[in-house]
């Protein structure tokens, strides 16, 4: 039996088959003259309708960027402000303070100028009164208890209440002992009151005339040169 040998193509047909392939493709392919079909342009891209519909135009998601968060600011720069101005605050105070402070206690203004004393008709009392050093001092100085016990102090005054009257004046309201007779001795005659307090030298009290007299009998039998009872304004008389 014969075999049929297989025949190779010549090189030269190879490059022809490739040759008409090519051209077969370049036909097929359109030309420069042969334009592509055109589409209608939208509505938003001309402004004027088109002719041969509107087209659907297509939204396009917005690229999307990384956004960075924003870092909270740290609160010690607030807190560190916060804190000057209440140091500020606090400084400026005590400045207003201390020149309140120093006008208060230094200024003319606020030195007691007038005592005034009520509830006595005395004279002699109102002088003791007044005369105990409180005109030209400060009226923030002045210490009321202690000057009220100084006047409560007087064999005259029964009581007493002491008040400021701003800016620099004060005021001394008493109520004077009520004399109910005169005590006679031998170095004088003094008027007392309901309690045996001795007020005041008779020629002092007023009124005094209209007294009953005792007459203090313990000073009787005394030798000559002999010391007798001894009183003065302020004591009280034994029974």
């Amino acid at each position: 039996m014969t075999r049929h040998r297989e025949v190779q193509p010549a090189a030269g047909e190879s490059y022809l088959h490739r040759r008409n392939q090519l051209f077969s493709a370049r036909a097929k392919a359109p030309t420069h003259h042969e334009l592509a079909p055109r589409k209608a342009r939208t509505l938003a891209q001309t402004g004027v309708p088109a002719v041969g519909g509107q087209m659907r135009v297509l939204k396009r998601p917005l690229p999307r960027y990384n956004q960075t968060p924003v870092p909270v600011r740290s609160g010690r720069y607030t807190h560190r402000s916060g804190l000057l101005w209440k140091v500020f605050g606090i400084f400026a105070l005590l400045v207003l303070v201390a020149l309140g402070s120093n006008f208060a206690l230094t200024s003319s203004a606020f030195r007691v100028a007038q005592v005034s004393v009520v509830g006595t008709h005395n004279d002699i009392l109102v002088r003791n009164i007044q005369h105990m050093g409180m005109q030209g001092q400060n009226i923030f100085l002045i210490d009321v208890v202690a000057l009220t016990q100084r006047i409560d102090m007087l064999p005259m005054v029964a009581s007493v209440d002491l008040e400021k009257q701003w800016p620099n004046q004060l005021q001394v309201s008493v109520t004077e002992r009520t004399p109910v007779l005169l005590w006679q001795t031998s170095h004088g005659t003094y008027s007392v009151d309901q309690h045996g307090i001795v007020i005041a030298p008779a020629d002092e009290t007023t009124g005094a005339n209209a007294l009953m007299t005792v007459v203090d009998g313990r000073n009787q039998g005394k030798t000559a040169g002999g010391k007798g009872t001894v009183i003065h304004p302020g004591v009280q008389l034994n029974a």
